[in-house]
């Protein structure tokens, strides 16, 4: 009895033809570290796919990571810049002492 001509097919093609990824891959699309992403996908709650032991990020996943560590503008520092950049520098006290000592003197 023989076996019928069953084509294998490679795991690894077979998932990144879905859009699923390897880590150090994904970090490469985020560029960031691997350990990095290692990390966040073992300890901080990345979202990904686990197969075993592996582990696989597809598109959402990878977007949903930048989401997660986008840092929103800070809207006081913002106005303190404008603020700043709005009002004409002042003169420094250095230069304030010395004229105010340097008129002291000729008098």
């Amino acid at each position: 009895m023989s076996t019928p001509n069953v084509s294998t097919i490679d795991i690894d093609s077979l998932m990144r033809r879905d859009g699923y990824v390897k880590p150090r891959e994904a970090a490469r699309a985020l560029e960031c570290g691997e350990r990095w992403l290692l990390d966040g996908l073992n300890k901080h709650g990345f979202p990904h796919t686990r197969m075993g032991r592996a582990k696989w990020l597809n598109e959402n996943h990878i977007r949903e990571i930048r989401s997660l560590c986008e840092v929103p503008a800070d809207r006081a520092k913002i106005s303190r810049l404008r603020r700043s950049k709005s009002k004409p520098a002042k003169p420094a006290k250095r230069a304030q002492n010395v004229e105010s000592a340097v008129t002291k003197s000729a008098a």
